[in-house]
């Protein structure tokens, strides 16, 4: 698993010269989606897991259902093909939580966290100088800052890469590790994405709001933690509005004429028209929507923006992730899908209840997730396999290590 984590960190690197890793994701997911067929009749499976699986199963099904009742991707391989891409995440997720193996789980633990120390200086020196000298790592400037993306085809890219491994750090203990912590912050504020910053605010918060401290049972333990995490959920929000807010406003004010807010405001219109089960799979707002050019795009007048364009090679169609939920799936799917989604934040707060350093990696990694969704594709892109491991196992065998002293809260 290890070996996995460092070809997942720096995969999209790998892509740049060798172009069939781009289907890396896609075939790590067939393969543990098997494994998962296969154990699955002899797993007990804790009842988060189940819920997980009953809506996410739902939203597909009726994904199915709005595409043989409307008929508007003619391809059926998109549909095959949206089906694996919205899957990605979950099957991930569950095979990590649920069936991957614990055997040898302290090697991996030191494994990974030796190398993501490693690569963290190498990724904060190039950052630093290419500040001053041009390294061609750079996507061009915001204000005095260079943007920095190393060597991956795009700061995106390098951001998720970099969250798992501050989260990774985070998990193995913030005091020990605080130097890495703030080189990840360092790399991350470079980036100049506002996502990073969102992450950094949101891991800065939880780890302030989970200091250890005596717990004297299990019950005052939980009872302490969900008030903390909804305190710590609200200031985040609150800290997220007054960092994104003018980004926010920008996007709106374009309305039709740009490639995101068309697609959240067409989206819409989709949900209602097509109320209750959406357009159906590979019909809008993905890049398979885009190369199996969904007729949707015309209908809606939305086929000359920039960026939608079938002649430019549709480059935004997936700049964003929740119309393609709302409006393929329609309400009810879209119910379903968040259902799934607070399912997984159940069973991170199951998981780590007991662990405050590896509950604050796991939280501030899926609020980034969440805070990405809104502007990129996040769960169907392939950084969400590295993302999904991370908080299905690395950051469990971190817990474990953690919780083998001293039970802290």
């Amino acid at each position: 698993m290890s070996v996995l984590f460092v070809f997942l960190l720096i995969e999209n690197i790998l892509e740049k010269y060798i172009g069939v890793f781009q289907y890396s994701d896609e075939l790590i997911s067939i393969v543990l989606f098997l494994l998962i067929l296969i154990r699955l009749p002899h797993a007990k499976l804790p009842k988060t897991i189940v819920m997980i699986i009953i809506f996410f199963l739902i939203t597909l099904l009726l994904g199915i259902l709005s595409s043989a009742w409307f008929h508007i991707q003619p391809s059926r391989i998109a549909a095959f093909k949206d089906i694996l891409a919205v899957s990605k995440f979950f099957i991930v997720y569950v095979y990590a939580a649920a069936f991957a193996s614990d055997k040898n789980a302290e090697r991996e633990r030191r494994r990974i966290l030796s190398f993501s120390r490693f690569y963290i200086w190498i990724l904060a020196f190039c950052g630093v100088v290419n500040q001053f000298v041009d390294l061609g790592m750079g996507e061009g400037y915001r204000g005095p800052i260079k943007e920095y993306a190393f060597l991956y085809t795009h700061g995106t890219f390098m951001v998720a890469s970099v969250v798992v491994m501050a989260a990774v750090f985070i998990a193995n203990g913030t005091k020990k590790n605080a130097g890495y912590i703030g080189l990840s912050f360092l790399v991350l504020a470079l980036s100049m994405r506002t996502k990073a910053f969102i992450f950094i605010v949101a891991a800065c918060t939880l780890m302030f709001g989970y200091r250890k401290s005596a717990v004297q049972s299990r019950r005052s333990r939980a009872s302490k933690n969900s008030l903390r995490l909804y305190m710590v959920l609200a200031i985040v929000l609150v800290l997220v509005y007054f960092i994104a807010r003018n980004k926010v406003a920008s996007y709106l004010s374009w309305g039709l004429v740009a490639a995101r807010p068309a697609l959240y405001i067409v989206g819409f219109q989709i949900m209602c028209n097509y109320f209750p089960l959406g357009s159906g799979l590979g019909t809008f707002a993905s890049s398979i929507s885009g190369k199996y050019y969904s007729p949707l795009y015309f209908t809606y007048g939305i086929s000359n923006i920039s960026g939608l364009r079938q002649s430019e090679g549709f480059k935004y169609m997936s700049d964003t992730y929740w119309p393609y939920i709302f409006g393929q799936y329609g309400l009810i799917g879209m119910t379903t899908y968040l259902l799934s989604l607070y399912c997984v934040l159940k069973d991170i707060r199951r998981v780590f209840q007991s662990s405050p350093n590896a509950l604050s990696a796991a939280l501030s990694l899926f609020f980034y997730v969440i805070a990405s969704s809104f502007v990129e594709a996040v769960f169907t892109n392939a950084p969400i396999v590295l993302i999904a491991l991370t908080l299905g196992y690395y950051l469990r065998i971190s817990r474990d290590q953690e919780t083998s002293g001293t039970v802290v809260s």
